[in-house]
């Protein structure tokens, strides 16, 4: 409607522009008719005295027609007085006047009208308006004085119908300030007759083809002619026309028309002269407005589809009208926080009525947040733009229905969903539900809300109020220069509490007013909602504040607050707020000080009186301590604490680290059992915390107190205990008696003055014990006298034990042995603070130690070696040794395998390093060791070994499968083995052993693992490598494989040993030899070489009863089978040689005399010598013969040799060819003369005669001297 109002006034100035050129026409026949001749230069004069502007008028023609006159003008012009200015332009008009109608209708009625080339020129003045510029008068037609009304309009619409008139090339130019523009109706028409009358035309901007607006009027005369017409009108409108016409129009104004675009209609219908229907069709296909804001940023309000549909009529009493309207807004044009769906900015229907008494509009539904929205793109006041957008108003508005009725405004309305932010003094909240109603000054709202709703009062509380439920109402009143708000019969549920009450608002220019408060408080619960949640905090003194959001709560069962605020009213004084609170605490904390434990499980009543808060308590805790009988006071800045307390060990022994005392982190380390009772009293003043004053008197009772990290307990503990705190200065001042260690000790008690003297003394077990060392009992026996200091500092906390130990006696080899009554000082000094241990026992063993962080630590130990130096890097122990002579024996029995179950875990060393100069065995010096241990990576032991001894490094790792890995890159046995005990044999394993010993049970904890020993000395022979691996179970140890390389034979084998009932065990081996030379194994081992052999191949079995190191050749089965290639053996006449001599058959040839070519000083040559044999019982039997064959000899023997007795019964038997070897025969036989003989014939024959005989011995005796005698010969 706004946008087709400047076009439907344009149009009525047309025509009345029309009917002012009639007017001057009319005017100029009457003048022309009286004197035609020399009325133009009369008239441009009279014109140009009317106008104030220059009037020329190029012809004037007039004259009668029956009695009707006419009138011709050509050329008329009107300009500025200094001509500069055009005004208005007429190239030609010819008028004629229907003098009988004019009388009788009692107006000026044109017949015949015609105007061609009609221009009007106006011009903006600076308030926007339109004129001639000074001092030309425009005509008053086309500026009326009295406002628009309908019965004016009714009034020019039957003026216009009585005329017949038309018009060509009639143009209105708009001279703005910045622009111009100029619109022109190339044809307008009104004609017509006693039956009908018919009024059009057209309109368009001059340079535009395209028509901008179209007008028809049909006229219908009624019962009495036209004086009570019936008509029609109809306008089309094409909006982009105006977007040129509203830059000018529109220059100064808030809103710019940028974009339009769509078609606008309008109808119109009269009867019996007077307006009764108006009907409005608009389809907008794109609005874009925009304007300017203080900071000349311009913001648009685009809609596209926008459709409206309007009809106005005319009733009886008055009129009604009413108005449907949509559009589509684009994204930039809604809130830039749009949260979820908006509903319309503006509602769809619009019902309007009045009469002569008043009006009254009704609207549909819509959404205040999406309205509230285009704020920023719709020109408002700068107060209501700031007002709008700090209460952002959101919600849905159901109904709203405006009017003025006997000069008072009146307002209804129904709103869902309503919420608005704080501005100002008032209140923010919702989402509500209310119903408005307001006349004149005052009015009511009520309200309802469910548990969406919040309430917010910005200067009072200090957030917004989360209420489940709200109902009420609230009453306005606006009196001259007061203004009155008051909340009645208020009920929320909030935060599950129910909260009843009244408020009220007084305000007024230049007076005093006020807020005030009142609400009665049920079911309260300020430990799930802080108390400050629930107190207008933002009127409470800052301390007070401060001190209540630290954490008082509770339950409250009932409770009330009262609140007045006093308003200056621009008095320039403030006056205090008052605030009044009572409530009853049940479950509630309230805070002593600050960093100090709160009071927990309060029951009372809290008071609070403008400032001052008086709290009884009947019962309340903190972190366990309990209190009664007491009263909290904080008034003039100052808190106050009185009660009795009473609490067990390990309530105190959370509340007093929670104390903000130094040093309190010291008790972390302690646990007790008992109790404490006594009196509490402490004052604080709030804005100088440091000046608080506590006393807190008690009597302890300790069963049980105990120093966890080093388990030291203390029993029966009691006495009285006070702590008094002035300022940061604070001490624990008294007395215990009690017993520890096995034994009374005493603490006498004032940390003010440094700290506890501690004396006592303490029995041997159950010091070891507090070291986690109780396995070193047994060396250790009796009692001790000690003392002690416990320093506190006021930056640390130190504890100082010493003792001469006269009483201990110490059963250790040197250095830390000492008998009963020798004095050897003992000094530990502990840093509790920093977590730092020292100790010393006389000058043979230091150790050091300290806290790396709360679950680490790090230490030294050093035997035997000065204390000192560099800390090492990481966590852990690290152990230095260093002991001239080790006798791992001597500690082995003094210790009694205690070590292993020793105190310091495996996982906490880090590095034990170990030197001696002498490796002590049976009062022998075997050699030197140095040994240095590291834990593996994932695990584990990694043992580096360096000496005389042996060289290589141990590593053992749990979690592999072979957890033992051992190697080393030399062992000397000759340290290991006695003198006496090298020049032994192995036939020195014939004698009787003791009774077979059963498998140990070490043997089921022994992990699997290898063996490996690069090289071996024994006797200034190396043998090696030897490689073994093994796997134990509780039943037995398997040592498979296992191998030795021993010259040039290598030996493969197994052994296994294997429990045989509980009481015995049973050693089972299997041995393969292969290789070439078995003389140079026999050297390896220190065995004379009593064979040589290119070729050696040897399988053996043996199984014995007993331990492996219990061999025993009488107790031993078995068997062997050996096979030898391209030997010798040799002439020995050593007694290792003996057993191996067995099968020397250059022995037995060189006992019978024999003196061969084939014997030389290198023993007896073989062939091959294969043979297989068992034992048992201590007897070795042959399986089958033992067979030799030489180059010109072949021997067998079969039999046995008594092993025990060392006795032989064999038979030998010897194979000789003929032709070489019979004189051997003969000789062997006892006939030197048939040898002889048979010699000469082998000489004369050769290898004709070329057979075997053979010769069959046996062999008995001591194997030292056997007799051998002829059996057989063949």
């Amino acid at each position: 409607m706004a946008a087709l109002r400047p076009l439907i006034r344009w149009t009525l100035t047309l025509l009345a522009l029309l009917l002012a050129a009639l007017a001057l026409l009319t005017l100029a026949a009457r003048l022309a008719l009286g004197m035609v001749d020399g009325l133009t230069p009369r008239l441009e004069a009279l014109l140009s005295a009317r106008f104030g502007a220059e009037v020329s008028l190029a012809g004037l023609e007039g004259g009668l027609s029956r009695l009707d006159p006419h009138l011709a003008v050509e050329g008329l012009d009107l300009r500025t007085r200094a001509g500069d200015r055009p005004l208005l332009e007429v190239e030609a008009g010819h008028l004629r006047l229907d003098t009988w109608r004019s009388l009788r209708e009692g107006l000026p009625v044109v017949e015949d009208a015609r105007l061609e080339g009609l221009t009007l020129h106006l011009y903006q003045a600076a308030d926007g308006g339109w004129h001639w510029p000074p001092p030309a008068d425009l005509p008053p037609v086309l500026q009326p004085d009295e406002p628009f009304d309908l019965e004016r309009l009714d009034f020019w619409v039957g003026v216009l119908l009585r005329q017949r008139a038309w018009a060509e090339e009639v143009r209105v130019v708009l001279h703005g300030r910045d622009r111009e523009v100029a619109f022109e109706a190339p044809r307008l028409l009104m004609t017509g007759d006693a039956r009908r009358a018919h009024l059009e035309g057209t309109l368009r901007l001059v340079g535009d083809r395209d028509i901008a607006m179209q007008v028809v009027l049909e006229v219908l005369p009624g019962p009495r002619g036209l004086g009570d017409f019936n008509a029609a009108l109809q306008a089309d409108m094409r909006l982009d026309s105006l977007v040129a016409l509203a830059a000018v129009l529109g220059r100064d104004q808030p809103l710019r028309l940028d974009e339009a675009s769509g078609e606008a209609r309008l109808w119109g219908r009269w009867h019996r002269a007077a307006l009764e229907d108006v009907r409005l069709a608009l389809d907008v296909e794109r609005l874009a407005v925009s304007h300017a804001d203080s900071a000349g940023e311009r913001h648009e309000l685009a809609l596209e589809s926008v459709t409206a549909r309007g009809q106005w009529l005319r009733r009886e009493t008055g009129w009604e009208a009413w108005l449907e309207g949509d559009a589509e807004s684009r994204d930039a044009s809604e809130p830039d926080d749009l949260a979820g769906r908006w509903g319309p900015a503006l509602p769809y229907r619009w019902h309007l009525r009045g009469d002569d008494a008043g009006w009254w509009l009704t609207t549909g539904a819509f959404d205040l947040g999406s309205l509230a929205a285009w704020r920023d793109r719709v020109p408002l006041p700068e107060a209501l733009g700031r007002a709008v957008e700090s209460l952002d108003p959101r919600g849905r508005v159901m109904g709203f229905a405006l009017g003025r009725r006997d000069g008072e405004w009146e307002a209804r309305a129904a709103l869902r969903g309503v919420a608005v932010s704080p501005w100002q003094q008032a209140p923010g909240g919702g989402p509500l539900d209310m119903w408005v109603e307001a006349r004149g000054g005052n009015g009511r709202v009520r309200f309802v809300g469910d548990d969406a709703a919040t309430l917010h009062f910005p200067e009072v509380f200090a957030g917004p109020m989360a209420l489940e439920r709200a109902s009420g109402e609230v009453h306005w009143s606006y009196d001259g220069p007061r203004s009155m708000v008051s909340g009645r019969d208020l009920e929320v549920v909030w935060n599950g509490a129910t909260v009843r009450g009244g408020f009220g608002l007084s305000t007024g220019r230049g007076a005093r007013g006020g807020f005030g408060l009142t609400l009665a408080l049920e079911e309260v619960d300020a430990v799930a909602t802080p108390l400050v949640e629930w107190l207008p905090v933002k009127i409470l003194g800052d301390e007070l504040r401060a001190w209540l959001a630290e954490g008082v709560a509770g339950r409250v069962p009932e409770g009330s607050l009262r609140l007045h605020v006093p308003l200056s009213g621009g008095s320039g004084e403030r006056l205090a707020p008052s605030f009044g609170l009572d409530l009853a605490i049940r479950d509630g904390r309230l805070p002593i000080a600050p960093g100090w434990p709160a009071l927990d499980g309060v029951e009372g009543r809290l008071r609070l009186d403008d400032g001052v808060l008086d709290a009884e308590v009947t019962r309340a805790e903190s972190l366990g301590v309990q209190a009664g009988e007491g009263r909290v006071r904080l008034a003039d800045e100052r808190l106050q604490v009185e009660g009795a307390v009473a609490a067990d060990a390990e309530a105190l022994r959370d509340f007093l680290p929670a104390m903000p005392v130094a040093g309190m982190e010291a008790l972390d380390d302690w646990w007790a059992e008992g109790r404490a009772e006594g009196d509490l009293s402490l004052a604080l003043p709030l804005d100088d915390p440091e000046a608080i004053a506590l006393t807190v008197t008690t009597q302890a009772a300790f069963p049980r107190l105990e120093y966890a990290p080093l388990g030291l307990a203390f029993r029966d503990l009691e006495g009285p205990l006070t702590w008094r705190q002035q300022g940061a200065a604070g001490g624990l001042e008294g007395r215990l008696e009690g017993r520890a260690l096995g034994g009374p000790v005493r603490a006498e008690i004032d940390t003010a003055a440094g700290g506890l003297d501690l004396s006592g003394r303490a029995e041997i077990a159950p010091l070891l014990a507090l070291g986690d060392v109780a396995s070193l009992a047994g060396p250790l026996a009796g009692a001790v006298d000690w003392q002690g200091r416990l320093a506190i500092a006021e930056a640390s906390v130190s504890l100082g034990l010493a003792s001469d130990l006269t009483g201990l006696a110490i059963d250790l080899p040197s250095p830390l042995g000492k008998a009963a009554g020798e004095v050897r000082p003992l000094r530990l000094d502990m840093d509790l603070t920093r977590g730092r241990l020292e100790g010393w026992l006389g000058e043979a063993l230091a150790l050091r130690w300290r806290r790396l962080d709360g679950t680490s630590g790090q230490g030294q130990v050093w035997l035997g070696r000065p204390a000192g130096g560099d800390w090492p890097a990481g966590e852990g122990w690290w152990v230095d040794a260093y002991l001239p002579r080790l006798a791992p024996a001597e500690w082995a029995a003094a210790l009694g395998g205690g070590v292993a179950g020793g105190g310091t875990s495996a996982q906490a060393l880090r590095e034990v390093r170990l030197e001696s100069d002498c490796l002590s065995h049976e009062q022998r010096c075997l050699g030197s060791l140095q040994a240095r241990a590291r834990p593996q990576a994932g695990g584990g032991w990694r043992l580096g070994l360096e000496g005389s001894l042996l060289a290589g490094q141990l590593d053992y790792r749990p979690g592999l499968a072979e957890p033992l890995d051992i190697g080393l890159t030399r062992l000397a046995l000759d340290p290991l083995t006695p003198a006496t005990a090298r020049a032994g044999s192995l036939l020195d394993e014939v004698a009787t052993p003791p009774a077979p010993e059963p498998l140990p049970d070490w043997v089921a904890t022994l992990p699997a693992g290898r063996l490996r020993i690069a090289e071996i000395t024994r006797q200034g022979q190396r043998l090696g490598p030897l490689t073994a691996r093994w796997r134990a179970t509780p039943e037995r140890l398997s040592i498979v494989p296992l191998g030795l390389t021993l010259g040039q034979v290598s030996a493969r084998g197994e052994l296994v040993w294997e429990a045989a009932g509980p009481e015995a065990s049973l050693t089972r081996a299997r041995l393969d030899l292969d290789g070439r030379d078995l003389g140079t194994a026999l050297e390896r081992l220190g065995q004379p070489p009593a064979i040589r052999s290119a070729e050696t191949r040897v399988r053996s079995q043996l199984a014995w009863p007993g331990t492996p190191w219990q061999f025993a050749l009488e107790r031993s089965r078995g068997s062997v089978e050996a096979q030898l290639r391209d030997g010798r053996f040799v002439n020995l006449e050593s007694a290792p040689a003996r057993l191996v001599g067995l099968l020397n058959l250059d022995n037995l040839v060189r006992r019978l005399r024999l003196d061969f070519s084939d014997v030389t000083g290198q023993g007896t040559a073989f062939d091959r010598v294969s043979g297989a044999a068992t034992l048992y019982g201590g007897t070795l039997e042959t399986r089958g013969p033992v067979e030799v064959e030489g180059p010109a000899t072949r021997f067998t023997l079969d039999g046995s040799v008594d092993l025990a007795r060392r006795e032989l019964d064999m038979g030998l038997g010897v194979t000789v060819p003929i032709s070489r070897n019979l004189p051997l025969a003969a000789v062997i036989a006892g006939a030197p003369v048939v040898g002889g003989a048979l010699f000469i014939a082998d000489r004369l024959f050769g290898d004709a005669i070329d057979s075997v005989t053979r010769i069959h011995y046996r062999v008995r005796g001591p194997w030292t001297a056997p007799q051998i005698s002829v059996e057989s010969a063949e």
